[in-house]
C-alpha cells in the first residue's frame, strides 16, 4: 500500500506516475483513488462503521473509526488523515521539494541529511515530535491532531457502566462485528498469537485462521515463557512458532528491516514470519492495545492508586500502595511476564524508590501524565504495516470500545481491574480456559539490534527507488 507524491516528475525513474494539478504521484494497487471536481484522495484501509468513500467525499476522517490513511490533494495543496490508533505512518519532507510518502526509500535522501544513527526508544517519546524523527533531518513523520491524553482523562471521569455484564456484552458485540468485517473483506489473514490474555481473547474470533507465535532466546522469561506458549498453542489449531535467536539478530535485522524509522526491533520475528509465507496475507491481526484498553498494566495502575490518594502523607501513601499491591500480587497485571522477571513486590520497591525518594511528595503532574499516557493508545501496528507493506489491525483498536472500561466505577478501577475480569468473563463465554498467570512480555536484550538499525537500512534509503 505504498505511494509517493511530489511536484517534480524527474524523480520518477523506476515507476510511472500520474498527475493532478501540480502534483505527480505513484501508488501501488493497494492504494485507491477517489476524485471529484475540487480534489482527489489517495487512501487505503477500511472503516469499521460507514463507507470510506463517503468520508473521502466529505473529507471528514477525524471522527472515523477504522484503520486507514488518506491524502487529500487539491490542485496545489494537501491534507493528511490517519486513523485514531495511527496504524500507518506518513512521512513529509520539504528540502528537495515537497515529498509525501509512507515509504522512506521512495524519498530523496543523501549522506549529508543524516543527523543521527540511533533513534531513542519509543516508549519514552510517544506523542512527541521526537517520536516522529527519522535518521534524516528533513524527513519527519506526520502527527495527527488527536487528544489522546485528554480522551483518557475524560473517560476516567465518566462513570457510564455500573455493571460489568452489559459492558462485556457490548465489547463482544463490537469485536464480533469488527472481526466479521475483517473476514468479509480480507480473505488471507495472519493471526498473531501469544500466551497473553489479549491475544487469547482476540483469537476466539478467528479460530479457523492460521495462527503465528514467536519466542525469543535468550530472554528473561526463558523456559517458563516457552512453556506457556506451548500450552497455549495446544489450545488452538493451525499454529506455527518462530524462535528468534538473538545471537543472529543483527544479521536477521539487516535481511528483514525495511523501515528505518522503526524503533520496535522486537517485531523482527513477525517480519520474518511474514517474509517466509508463500503468499503475503491481506491483513495481520495483532493483539495491540489490549493492555491499554483493559487496564492490566501495573505502572499506570500504580499511578492511578497514587493519584486517588493524594491527601496522604508520602510515608503513609507508600504504605498504602504496598498494601494494595500485596493484596493483588496474584492478579494477571501485577507482573510483567512469567519466568525469571521481577515479581510484583520487587518491581514495586524499585518504583517506590523512584517516586518517593527521601519520602518527598511525588511529582504529581509527571505522575498524572505517565498514568494517562500508560492508558492511552500505543502505536504498535504501524511498525508492521509500514515495514512489511501489509495492513495490520487489532480488535482492540476500535474507538467504540477502547475507552469504555475506563468508564467503570472508581472502586473497580482501583480494585479488580488489574486482573482483567471482563476479558476473563468473555473467555469463559467462549469456553476457553486461560492459564498464563501474569501479563506476557518479551523481555530481552535488544540493544545491539537497536544500534544496528541505521546500518541495516541506510543503503536502501539513499538509493533511487522511485
Amino acid at each position: 500500500m505504498r505511494f509517493f507524491i511530489c511536484k517534480d516528475p524527474s524523480k520518477f525513474i523506476k515507476h510511472s506516475y500520474k498527475q493532478y494539478g501540480e502534483w505527480c504521484y505513484y501508488h501501488d494497487d493497494k492504494v485507491s483513488v477517489w476524485e471529484c471536481d475540487e480534489y482527489m484522495v489517495l487512501y487505503s484501509g477500511y472503516l469499521i462503521e460507514g463507507d470510506i468513500e463517503d468520508a473521502c467525499e466529505r473529507w471528514s476522517f477525524d471522527d472515523e473509526n477504522g484503520n486507514f490513511f488518506a491524502i487529500k490533494l487539491t490542485k496545489r495543496h494537501y491534507d493528511i488523515s490517519i486513523d485514531y490508533f495511527q496504524q500507518h505512518k506518513i512521512f513529509v519532507a520539504h528540502k528537495y521539494g515537497i515529498e509525501i510518502s509512507n515509504h522512506i526509500p521512495f524519498m530523496t535522501c543523501n549522506k549529508s541529511d543524516v543527523v543521527s544513527k540511533y533513534l531513542e526508544d519509543v516508549q519514552c517519546l510517544e506523542y512527541s515530535r521526537e517520536e516522529n524523527n527519522t535518521f534524516y533531518k528533513h524527513i519527519q513523520g506526520w502527527m495527527p491532531r488527536y487528544d489522546y491524553l485528554g480522551d483518557t482523562k475524560r473517560a476516567l471521569e465518566e462513570e457510564k457502566w455500573k455493571d460489568l455484564e452489559p459492558l462485556a456484552d457490548y465489547i463482544h458485540e463490537c469485536m464480533e462485528q469488527h472481526s466479521n468485517l475483517i473476514k468479509s473483506r480480507f480473505k488471507n489473514r495472519f493471526i498473531s498469537l501469544s500466551e497473553g490474555i489479549d491475544s487469547a481473547l482476540q483469537t476466539q474470533y478467528f479460530l479457523d485462521d492460521p495462527k503465528y507465535m514467536y519466542h525469543v532466546t535468550p530472554a528473561e522469561a526463558g523456559d517458563d515463557a516457552m512453556k506457556y506458549k506451548q500450552l497455549t498453542a495446544k489450545k488452538f489449531s493451525d499454529v506455527s512458532l518462530e524462535v528468534l535467536d538473538l545471537s543472529k539478530g543483527v544479521d536477521l535485522l539487516a535481511e528483514h528491516l525495511v523501515d528505518s524509522s522503526n524503533r520496535g526491533v522486537d517485531f523482527l520475528p513477525t517480519f520474518m514470519q511474514l517474509a517466509k509465507l508463500d503468499t503475503k496475507p491481506d491483513i495481520v491481526v495483532y493483539g495491540s492495545n489490549g493492555d491499554e484498553m483493559c487496564l492490566h498494566k501495573l505502572v499506570p495502575y500504580l499511578h492511578y492508586v497514587m493519584q486517588n490518594n493524594r491527601s496522604k502523607q508520602p510515608s503513609l501513601l507508600k504504605l498504602h500502595i504496598k498494601s494494595e499491591i500485596e493484596k493483588r500480587k496474584h492478579f494477571y497485571g501485577a507482573s510483567y511476564t512469567v519466568g525469571k522477571h521481577k515479581n510484583a513486590m520487587t518491581y514495586l520497591d524499585e518504583w517506590l524508590d523512584e517516586w518517593f525518594r527521601y519520602d518527598k511528595r511525588p511529582e504529581w503532574d509527571r505522575a498524572k501524565y505517565d498514568m494517562l499516557k500508560g492508558w492511552s493508545p500505543k502505536l504498535y501496528n504501524r511498525n508492521i504495516t509500514v515495514n512489511s507493506d501489509v495492513l495490520c489491525t487489532s480488535l482492540y483498536c476500535d474507538r467504540r470500545i477502547f475507552h469504555e472500561i475506563k468508564k467503570t466505577p472508581k472502586k473497580f478501577l482501583l480494585g479488580d481491574a488489574l486482573d482483567t475480569p471482563i476479558q476473563k468473563m468473555l473467555l469463559k463465554r467462549h469456553n476457553y480456559e486461560f492459564i498464563t498467570p501474569h501479563k506476557d512480555a518479551v523481555q530481552a536484550d535488544y540493544q545491539e539490534m537497536r544500534e544496528s538499525v541505521f546500518d541495516a537500512t541506510f543503503s536502501h534509503d539513499i538509493g533511487q527507488n522511485i
